[in-house]
This record gives structure tokens, C-alpha cells and sequence, in this order.
């Protein structure tokens, strides 16, 4: 007997459909523009929540080496131990759109001629398009012992590591009585600096309760050559003063030549500062793979276009702290911040957009809102623009004014749901 063909009488149709669905769905993704965007900082997570809204066919994938988005503004809070990591962390895959394919691996390096990203262990991904945001690193100058002996905080790993070391010292001094574990030095006199400042200056009375001394045998002392320089005086004077009242000592106009296991040497006349702990807060640079991949950087960090772009990469877009963007009204580079990250992250993918649908590009314009520096848990400093009023704050409203500005931020990384849990 004959037997009629079996898909005509429906028993391959189903698998016919999928098939052909499949078929239909590779013939699309080929067509697709395959975007990568490195790093989950906050240009990373700010330029995934853009991209997912686009109406052109991307295919976007997010690489990070850690399976969490964090506030690095607060990282001097887990340094210090007034607050415990998943406080500041954000689960990528929940804060990220569905559209957002995730990889978590590291990149190792990044070869532009082919348009490849090479990871640790997923091999290397192509893109037709880069947004490079890997972020940044401590940057030490060179200074003999700054990278070895002394504590960064520079994410979440060493932040932790830093208040472990602390409750180390504490619990030995417990044992020994040696006033001379109590001795702490942080170089460096911006905003990481100071604000850790303020969350040791916190502790200092609980410490002391808890492990037997008298809070003035907690030495913490500030060496800096200034004392946050974008503050007006005045508001930069009130923190000092506001510290000391802590009990925290501060040399100013001195620089640290070298680190020790036992302190610090500092000034032109090479003078030793005893410190059982040393902070390094005293700079940071972009992420290193900027050199090992060719680009034309400083510091690790690149110019780019107003567009974001790069003249000799025109599909590269480097945002973030790896990036190096000139303020046109004093012909300096902006400093790095999780506020102009994000500014730059959304006009990044405005020219992605604009250039595939062959548009002009949207040049870079930054209004900055302000800066904001904690004095630990009840004090701080302001200087923002706020809905077109410039104001000037200091005391016990600053610490949830910068609260309300990381729910913002968490806001705008990745949408309402991420505000209110923070």
C-alpha cells in the first residue's frame, strides 16, 4: 500500500512549525547588530537600560566578572564596617531588561582590529558595536609600598577585606593592650578619603567600648596636599572641623613618598608617621585592559568625540571611568563620577541610534546636579542644583540627601523595582 505523505495529514506539522519558526528566528538574529557592553558600573547598567529600550533589532550582551551591580559611592561604608555589602549590591540579572543577555566572566583583553573581546573562560565575543565601561582602578603613582602594604577601596572584595583587617587589629590590641595597633593613616583628601573619615570617626566610640580603650587612644590621622578642592571653603573647613571634633588629626600640604608596614614617610623633609593600617585613597585610574588593548589613554583613561565615540574606532563608545571627556568652558577633562557615567551612558546610545539610522549625532552636554560628601552617618556637605536652585548645605540633612540621590541613581540604572528595594 501507498502511504500518503505524513505531513500532509499533519503528523510532522508541529515539528515542521518549529523548525521553520527556528529557521526564522537564526535568519533574524543574523541581521541583528550585535551590541557588547563591558563592565556593570554605573555607565555599564545605565547604557543596558537605554539599549533595551531601542526599537532597532539589537542583540545586546553585558559582560561583568561579578554577578552584581554595586554603589561605589558607598564602599568607604563597608571599609568602615557601618554597613554590610548587599546594602550597595544589585543582582544584575534583576536589574537588567530580559532583552540583556548577561555573561559574567572577566576581559582580559579586547582586540579591536577584529572586533572580539577576549574573556577568561567564554572564549571571545564579537561585537559590531562596543561600549566599553570597565571601570577603574586605585592609582598609586608609583609610590614605593602603596600597592602592596596599603588597604584600597576599590570594590566590594577589598572594601570587606578592609574592615576584616580592622576587627584583626582590634581583636589583637583586645589580647596585647598595644596602643600602637590603634593608629590608622589615610592618604589622600577627597571624597573617598574624607568619607571614610567620617565612618571611622563613627566607630570610634563603639570600638572603643567593645574592645577596652579610651576613644582619644584611636589614632586616625588624614595626610593630604589639600582638602576637597570642589568644595568652597568654607563648607570644606566645616568638614574639617566637624572631623577633628572626631578625633581625627589632619597633616594638609604634605604628599606620602612611600608606604611601610609600620607607617607612613611623607613631606619634602621625609618625616615618619607611625600607622599600624594605611588607607590609599589618594587617586584612581581607568581599568588597566585600556592599555594592554592599544588604546591611546592616560592613566588608562581615553579621549573621546563629544559623541562618545573614537575617531580611529567610529564603533567604539568608551564611557564610564575609563573615559576622558573635555568640559569645553575650561578645557580640562570632567572628573570621573557616577553622575556624568550615567549622562554619558544615555548619550552614548542616543549616537549608536543616531547612527544607524543615519542621523546626526547628539553632542555631549553635561549639567552637573551637584556634589554630595557624607561626614558619616549624621553630618555631610552639599553643594547641587536642584530644580534650577542652587544650594549650599551642610549638617545632618546631607546624609539622606545622598540617600534620595542613590535611590535616583538606582532609578535610573535599571527602573522603579531597584529604587525602592535599596
Amino acid at each position: 500500500a501507498i502511504h500518503p505523505p505524513l505531513v500532509e495529514v499533519g503528523v510532522f506539522s508541529p515539528i515542521m512549525d518549529k523548525v521553520t519558526n527556528c529557521h526564522l528566528k537564526i535568519r533574524r538574529r543574523m541581521c541583528m547588530t550585535d551590541v557588547l557592553v563591558l563592565g556593570a558600573g554605573y555607565a555599564g547598567m545605565r547604557a543596558c537600560k537605554v539599549l533595551a529600550k531601542s526599537k532597532l533589532d539589537l542583540n545586546v550582551t553585558l559582560v561583568n566578572k561579578n554577578s552584581y551591580h554595586y554603589d561605589a559611592t558607598a564602599l568607604h561604608t563597608i571599609a568602615a564596617g557601618t554597613n554590610v555589602p548587599e546594602n550597595i549590591e544589585m543582582d544584575i540579572r534583576d536589574a537588567v531588561s530580559d532583552k540583556i543577555k548577561f555573561v559574567q566572566d572577566t576581559v582580559v583583553d579586547i582586540n579591536r582590529e577584529k572586533n572580539e573581546v577576549d574573556l577568561a573562560e567564554n572564549g571571545s565575543l564579537h561585537f559590531d558595536y562596543l561600549f566599553n565601561a570597565l571601570g577603574f582602578e586605585p592609582e598609586t603613582f608609583g609610590t614605593p609600598g602603596a600597592d602592596d602594604i596599603a588597604l584600597k577601596i576599590s570594590n566590594v572584595d577589598n572594601a570587606l577585606e578592609d574592615y576584616h583587617t580592622i576587627l584583626a587589629v582590634l581583636e589583637k590590641y583586645q589580647e596585647t593592650k598595644d596602643k600602637s595597633l590603634l593608629s590608622i593613616a589615610v592618604v589622600g583628601g577627597g571624597f573617598t578619603s574624607i568619607e571614610l573619615l567620617g565612618e571611622l570617626a563613627y566607630q570610634i566610640p563603639k570600638w572603643a567600648k567593645k574592645y577596652g580603650f579610651a576613644k582619644d587612644d584611636m589614632k586616625i590621622t588624614c595626610i593630604a596636599p589639600g582638602f576637597l578642592p570642589m568644595f568652597d571653603k568654607k563648607y570644606a573647613d566645616y568638614a574639617q572641623k566637624y572631623l577633628e571634633s572626631k578625633g581625627i588629626t589632619f597633616i594638609m600640604g604634605g604628599t606620602v613618598s612611600e608606604v611601610k608596614t609600620d607607617g607612613v614617610i611623607y613631606g619634602d623633609d621625609k618625616i615618619f608617621l607611625p600607622a599600624n593600617i594605611t588607607f590609599w585613597t589618594a587617586g584612581v585610574r581607568g581599568n588597566k585592559i585600556m592599555a594592554k588593548a592599544g588604546y591611546d589613554q592616560h592613566r588608562d583613561r581615553v579621549a573621546v568625540n563629544d559623541d562618545m565615540s573614537l575617531s580611529d574606532f567610529p564603533n567604539e563608545y568608551i564611557i564610564g571611568d575609563v573615559s576622558a571627556v573635555k568640559d569645553p568652558e575650561s578645557g580640562r577633562m570632567y572628573p570621573t563620577t557616577g553622575q556624568i557615567s550615567i549622562v554619558e551612558a544615555t548619550n552614548a546610545v542616543k549616537n549608536l541610534e543616531a547612527k544607524l539610522q543615519n542621523k546626526q549625532p547628539v553632542k555631549f552636554v553635561y549639567n552637573s546636579l551637584g556634589t554630595v560628601c557624607s561626614l558619616g552617618p549624621y553630618s555631610g556637605i552639599a553643594d547641587i542644583n536642584l530644580l534650577g536652585v542652587h544650594l549650599k548645605l551642610k549638617g545632618i540633612i546631607v546624609p539622606p540627601l545622598k540617600h534620595a540621590i542613590f535611590k535616583r541613581s538606582a532609578f535610573e540604572l535599571s527602573g522603579l523595582k531597584a529604587a525602592l528595594q535599596s
